[in-house]
């Protein structure tokens, strides 16, 4: 599994973006919400598991 650095760059702002709306938000279905999403995100670049996904 090799990531180009744009890709790198894409991951890292979309778990940034799961990252601010867990800490920020209060709401306990909207931090799990960003949890779930962080998964799926992580969950996407392993490769067994992307086959699944797919």
């Amino acid at each position: 599994m090799n990531l180009t650095t744009s890709q790198l760059t894409k991951i890292a702002i979309a778990l940034g973006g799961c990252f601010a709306a867990y800490k920020f938000i209060d709401n306990p279905a909207a931090r799990t919400m960003a949890l779930g999403v962080a998964g799926v995100i992580v969950a996407r670049q392993v490769p067994y598991i992307s086959d699944a996904l797919n």
